[in-house]
């Protein structure tokens, strides 16, 4: 195993790292840029943050000879131990939905000596403090450039609170530098200024007179300066113990102090001293050019994914549809009035089903002879009427190949022009088991006809086949089949409406979100009811980032299918260019004129949306002709304001939209809904005002959020009793914890 001695390194860092190592309490963090990036994209090179932290946690070990670890990872890898200390440490492993914070809240209880996170992040970090405010030490690793007091800028920004960085105690940051060619190093006879200027804030590195180099290159260094091996430099940082200190203290072994050192022992070449926060600097910006790159290709592979599915849903669609038209051709022969005119719908659509473009149908009038009862693709002057049974049908029951000329039809040279034939089928019309005649088909484009088409045929030929077997009974039975087809086509109507509508309550239930994100310090709750199958209301949380979420809820003017689908518009726009545009104000106002641009309607929505910045507790929102938002805070209900009007209004160009911004407090509870929850209507024909609304909501103050949605429903049921729900009712309320 490594050990520190293993490491090039200045004396000055061992007296550190044994105070580290006695540490019984307090979050130690091993920081350090490890970029999840190809070796040779942006200049960027592991930093060695994940050796020292092996070091450091054996020596922390080792200080105590009976202290016990419990180290939470996503994989036993992730920490490597030597095979003495093995029997001291215990695993607990992140999996499926035993989370950071839950293994490290268990871990608490147990008391061990040393608490290891594998990995200090937006996740852990605030866990992480918790822990070390209870007494633990703690030990973690943290991807980052930033060193000493920034470090704690970055819990901050992950949720931390002033209190819980006075559990912060050691930050150790470590980064890789390209170590000088021994062989063609060389003194550096003048010093510049910014050199002298450094050295003033080092006064016993400035009195031993230091002698820098460089390197003007050679065979060994390949006329670079450099050596193949890299040398570490570290930046130790000791917190202060008055947490309002912190970010004013400085490190107790700087990486700008070691660096130099590293110079003055001639370990690096003066250059790369003077310029390491440019160099810093330049090779961040290249990893961030790299990472947005690969996530501009894994955006095209998205793109390209979705066409796909796109391309694969419109053969969907086009198999629908002919399945639709398959069973609106079965009712056409069903209502069709004689044989002849039957007939010729079956020749017709026999094109559509399989791509023939000749078809012959026989009908078997008699077991001696059969009637060819229409013909399409065939020359007149070759048909003739009446052939015999046998040549039509043989008794087999399945369909069969048919390459040559059918009866009935005069063998014939192609005329100018026409193509000779390619494929063909017959097809037995089968009506409960009995012949009721033929359909031979033909076609000169292709070589055989696709199974699928031929599948189609198939069942189309069968219903042809009853419809045929029915058509010597519609002249008596006429009346009585046209009550029937009425009746029938009725109740296909009203399954179809009524399939169409479940279909569409289930694509917009399924819009609407049924698990809000999990983001620290605020919850959400919501509830809905649609005045009929479908409604017009909608809501969302959308997580924007790691710090910020959108608040959305919207009603459009009217119901049913049309106001789905608006509905359905409205949503996918504001989702879309929530993501591009971090300002209320201007996403609805592009909204607005993207449902202007999508084409005139006679419908309008009215939309509230705000953005939560989380960690600052600040809510920006606009309101598009929406209802007025309500604060309960502290018991009391307030309702905030804002003006703008309603989107989609052809002829309106600037909603005048105002964008709003407060401040939220802990408890806190936003609440958002819309004009259905106030228009409800009891059996008298009297209405719930908004006023009355107030002390509905100050009444359930202290149920929690989903209890708190279900109470208000529940008022709002009780008032209406046994009066029709006119409007669609949707409520949002946000927490903040």
């Amino acid at each position: 195993m490594l050990e520190l001695k293993d490491f090039l390194h200045l004396p000055q860092l061992d007296p550190l790292m044994d105070e580290v190592a006695a540490s019984r309490s307090g979050l130690i963090v091993v920081a350090g840029a490890d970029p999840h990036q190809p070796e040779d994209v942006a200049g960027f090179s592991p930093s060695g943050r994940a050796a020292i932290f092996r070091i450091l946690l054996r020596q922390l070990l080792e200080a105590d000879p009976t202290a016990r670890a419990i180290v939470i990872a996503q994989h036993k890898e992730a920490v490597r131990l030597p095979r003495q200390l093995r029997p001291r440490v215990q695993f607990t492993l992140v999996r499926g939905v035993y989370t950071y914070e839950g293994a490290i809240t268990q871990a608490i209880l147990q008391r061990p000596s040393l608490l290891v996170i594998d990995q200090l992040n937006v996740d852990t970090a605030v866990p992480a403090l918790a822990a070390a405010q209870q007494g633990l030490c703690v030990l973690a690793p943290l991807d980052t450039i930033f060193r000493g007091a920034e470090v704690a800028r970055v819990l901050l920004d992950w949720g931390a609170t002033q209190a819980q960085l006075a559990a912060l105690r050691w930050v150790l940051a470590v980064q890789r530098l390209p170590m000088l060619c021994p062989h063609c190093r060389q003194a550096v006879a003048s010093l510049p200024a910014a050199l002298t200027d450094r050295l003033a804030h080092y006064p016993d590195l400035a009195a031993q007179l230091p002698t820098f180099y460089r390197a003007a290159g050679c065979e060994q260094c390949q006329g670079h300066g450099r050596h193949q091996t890299e040398i570490t430099a570290f930046d130790i940082f000791r917190a202060p113990e008055q947490v309002e200190t912190l970010f004013t203290q400085t490190s107790l072994l700087s990486l700008e102090e070691y660096v130099l050192r590293l110079a003055t022992a001639g370990h690096l070449c003066l250059d790369d001293a003077l310029s390491l926060e440019s160099d810093q600097l330049r090779r961040t910006y290249n990893l961030l050019t790299a990472s947005e790159h690969a996530l501009r290709q894994s955006n095209q592979t998205l793109q390209a994914k979705l066409l796909e599915l796109e391309a694969a849903n419109r053969v969907l669609q086009q198999r629908t549809e002919a399945l639709i038209s398959l069973q609106e051709m079965g009712q056409a022969l069903i209502s069709a009035m004689g044989l002849a005119e039957l007939a010729h719908h079956v020749c017709r659509h026999t094109y559509g089903l399989c791509d023939a473009d000749r078809a012959v149908l026989y009908y078997l009038r008699s077991p001696e002879t059969a009637d060819i009862l229409a013909f399409t693709g065939w020359d007149k002057s070759h048909v003739t009427p009446q052939v015999s049974t046998a040549d039509v049908f043989d008794g087999n029951t399945a369909v069969t190949p048919f390459h040559h000329f059918p009866p009935g039809i005069a063998p014939h040279p192609p005329a100018a022009g026409q193509l000779p034939i390619r494929a063909g089928l017959r097809l037995p019309l089968l009506a409960q088991g009995q012949p009721v005649g033929a359909m031979i088909v033909h076609t000169t484009q292709h070589n055989s006809f696709a199974p699928g088409k031929v599948a189609l045929l198939e069942t189309f030929a069968n219903q042809a086949a009853l419809a045929i077997q029915r058509a010597g009974l519609i002249t008596t039975l006429q009346e009585h089949i046209h009550q029937l087809e009425a009746a029938q086509a009725e109740i296909v109507k009203k399954e179809r409406l009524e399939q169409e509508l479940d279909l569409a309550r289930q694509v917009q239930e399924s819009m609407l979100p049924r698990i809000f994100p999990l983001t620290p310090g605020y919850s959400f709750a919501a509830r809905n009811r649609p005045a009929r199958h479908v409604g017009g209301d909608f809501y969302d949380v959308i997580l924007l980032d790691a710090d910020a979420v959108g608040l959305v809820i919207g009603d459009v003017s009217d119901k049913g299918m049309p106001s789905a689908l608006y509905m359905a518009l409205t949503r996918s726009l504001i989702f879309a260019e929530a993501r591009r545009e971090r300002s209320p104000a201007r996403v609805l106002q592009n909204v607005h004129r993207l449902l202007l641009a999508l084409g005139e309607s006679n419908m309008f929505v009215t939309v509230f949306y705000g953005v939560v910045d989380m960690p600052a507790r600040r809510l920006m929102y606009a309101r598009a002709g929406h209802d007025y938002p309500l604060l309960l805070r502290q018991g009391a209900v307030q309702r905030l304001g804002g003006n703008g009007l309603f989107l989609g209004f052809p002829g309106v160009d600037d909603l005048q939209l105002s964008e709003e911004e407060m401040r939220l407090e802990v408890a806190d509870r936003l609440i958002l809904y819309t004009d259905g929850l106030t228009d409800v209507v009891d059996e008298h024909g009297r209405i719930f005002s908004p006023a009355q609304l107030f002390p509905v909501i100050q009444q359930h103050a202290q149920l929690p959020l989903p209890n708190f949605c279900q109470a208000i429903f529940a008022h709002l049921e009780a008032y209406q009793g046994h009066a029709e729900q006119f409007d669609d009712m949707t409520l949002l309320v946000v927490e903040v914890t």
